[in-house]
């Protein structure tokens, strides 16, 4: 892109991209016009620009990411005052010398094409969960405004954020191979130095990767950081969706985030009302994940002094000395790994097909046996035999090549027979699969424990070839390659995150005269008691909720609920019922309260497979929305 084309963009209105617009294209199509028209590109800063918005349309479906300023300024964090980047750093080299503003938080609209322009009935946000980013949501909105409009003519738009850190992950060369349909490019720009390749001229660099102790700030994105940067979301969400109704979801660990925004008092002053961040939605959906409890005892006064001394430099020290990690980070999981899920995506969608040729990532570069990423570069884990890259994501992602379900695992088919060119192939799971791909886990088990068995038939309901747009296409992406797990410590855990305080933070939050330690700067939950809207959630039985007894925490830690949907008088959670009894019954509609399980879906499958008679998902889904948005006046 030269200097006049960045210049003539139309700029946007706060929080919203240029528009351009394309026409209903075919698929194959569209995804060429878009590679055209969406690459990230610096336009006068030397570096990475951190979102150039535009809308994607992908046949009867857009997609179009967008960024907003947090009300978050992180200590210590690029773009908050005084904060400047060190010349001949990764982030200036990255970025640029002025380095990025990382107090920004960014989501993507996934809508249908034919609603262009009509009013917006509902907005669900969603926050993924570990290791994730907003195109993990990518298959579930398609699935869910289909339906919406189907079932309901209700125009819905799902919003999948993606946390501060996403804005990390170096894209810059990806997005020029997606433009230039060309998976190679990407490979050379991840992984091009470890392989001794030359630098294509459409690549002016090569990949940064962050080290942990090259970024300590992450350790100063805490939980309520990340509800900030969450409730700029919801509160640009209020702008479109009709009547206030917006909702807010989250998967895996993504529940926590939904739970302790609904439990955050954003007025931080300590006088005054308080503003409820549950105040502002119509609804909370869990998809397989727990949400959160209260902590079963008070905190002791040692438990508060130690969240106080790991908030006010503790933590960063421990992420800063390498103490403590700042981001998820293990052999087989590292940032280098997470990235690559993108070439494999992108050769499968140019190829128009899961098993084309052998896969970038195994297959030799330059000429040279054995120069493949595979076996060159750190923490790949090595396929004992050729695959194609179908194969390569299936025998990671997929949940047969374990004994029990991950946080990263998909049923999404089988391994296939070898090809008379020795590449074992993928088999989706629109083809013959056999019996071997469908486990029997067994009866449901009758008493809850810390990790759950998996139980019921398994089934594989995730459609690979659908997916795999969802690892590379456009301004966003599948994977969270630097997920801030040290901040997200502060007041959730022992040891360097001070102590684990539960959803109700009372204890430190409120004033010293209200009973408090007067540090609503640290924390604020002090909502979760009062928490009084529908919620709804949804488990895999060979997931990592696979019995509905899982959410007793977060339905005994909220108020009754309150809506013009559910029954006064009705629990949560009836009474009467044995504390760890597995199939646990709760209010369902009338008690605002709602757990629907998909039996053999594992952890992933819940936002990832396709809407058919085994999705338990998608319809209970859609009726939760419908039943529970306001047709007139703004809650």
């Amino acid at each position: 892109m030269t200097k006049n084309q960045c210049n003539s963009t139309t700029p946007a209105r706060p929080g919203m991209p240029a528009r351009r617009t394309l026409p209903g294209l075919a698929l194959a199509t569209a995804l060429t016009a878009l590679t055209a028209l969406t690459a990230l590109t610096a336009c006068g800063g030397g570096g990475q620009a951190l979102v150039n918005g535009g809308v994607t349309t992908t046949g009867d479906f857009t997609i179009s990411t967008h960024e907003l300023a947090s009300r978050a300024k992180a200590a210590r964090t690029p773009g908050t005052a005084g904060v400047t980047v060190a010349p001949g750093s990764k982030l200036a080299t990255q970025f640029g010398a002025a380095g990025p503003d990382l107090n920004r938080v960014r989501y993507t609209r996934y809508g249908l094409a034919a609603n262009a322009g009509k009013p917006v009935d509902a907005v669900l946000v969603a926050m993924p969960g570990t290791l994730a980013a907003s195109h993990s949501y990518l298959i579930l909105a398609e699935n869910l405004v289909r339906r919406m409009w189907a079932d309901h003519q209700a125009v819905v738009e799902v919003w999948g954020v993606d946390r501060r850190s996403v804005a990390l992950q170096d894209m810059e060369g990806l997005q020029t191979a997606e433009r230039e349909r060309d998976a190679a490019l990407g490979l050379n720009f991840l992984y091009g130095a470890e392989l001794g390749l030359p630098l294509p001229a459409q690549l002016a660099r090569r990949a940064v990767f962050h080290e942990s102790r090259e970024i300590p700030f992450l350790a100063d994105w805490t939980p309520q950081v990340h509800s900030l940067d969450l409730d700029a979301v919801v509160t640009q969400a209020h702008t479109v969706a009709r009547h206030g109704n917006v909702f807010l979801g989250g998967h895996s660990a993504g529940t926590g985030f939904v739970a302790r925004y609904a439990a955050t008092d954003f007025n931080l002053t300590g006088t005054g009302p308080a503003q409820p961040g549950y105040a502002k939605l119509r609804g909370l959906v869990l998809f397989e994940g727990p949400g959160g409890a209260l902590a079963t005892s008070a905190p002791t006064a040692a438990q508060l002094d130690a969240v106080v001394r790991a908030a006010d430099g503790g933590l960063y020290a421990a992420v800063a000395s390498g103490a403590e990690p700042g981001f998820v980070s293990r052999p087989g999981l590292t940032p280098r790994v997470s990235a690559s899920t993108e070439i494999a995506g992108m050769q499968m969608a140019f190829e128009g097909t899961i098993n084309g040729t052998q896969a970038l990532l195994q297959a030799d570069q330059g000429g040279v046996a054995g120069n493949n990423v595979y076996s060159r570069v750190a923490d790949f884990t090595k396929r004992e035999f050729p695959v194609t890259a179908g194969a390569a994501i299936g025998t990671f992602m997929d949940d047969d090549t374990l004994q029990r379900t991950v946080f990263y695992s998909v049923s999404m088919g089988y391994l296939g027979p070898a090809r008379a060119d020795g590449l074992r192939t993928w088999l989706d799971n629109t083809d013959p699969l056999p019996p071997a791909a469908f486990r029997d886990f067994g009866p449901q088990p009758a008493t809850l424990v810390a990790n759950p068995p998996a139980w019921g038939k398994e089934v594989e309901p995730t459609n690979l070839q659908r997916l795999s747009r969802a690892l590379y296409l456009g301004n966003t992406t599948y994977s969270d390659w630097y997920y801030p797990s040290s901040g997200l410590l502060l007041a959730n855990a022992e040891g360097s995150g001070g102590a684990n305080l539960g959803l109700d933070t009372s204890a430190l939050s409120l004033p010293v005269a209200h009973g408090g330690r007067g540090r609503a700067d640290i924390v604020n939950q002090t909502q979760a008691r009062k928490i009084d809207i529908p919620v709804i959630a949804f488990g895999g039985t060979n997931g990592l909720t696979p019995v509905a007894g899982i959410w007793r925490g977060f339905a005994e830690a909220i108020a009754p609920c309150a809506a013009a949907s559910c029954k006064a008088g009705m629990a949560r959670t009836p009474a009467g019922q044995p504390t760890l009894v597995a199939n646990r019954q709760y209010g369902g509609v009338e008690g605002g309260f709602e757990v629907h399980m998909s039996e053999g879906y594992s952890h992933v499958d819940i936002v990832t497979a396709d809407d058919d008679a085994t999705n338990n998902v998608i319809r209970p889904l859609a009726a939760f929305l419908q039943r529970n948005a306001s047709a007139g006046g703004a809650k």
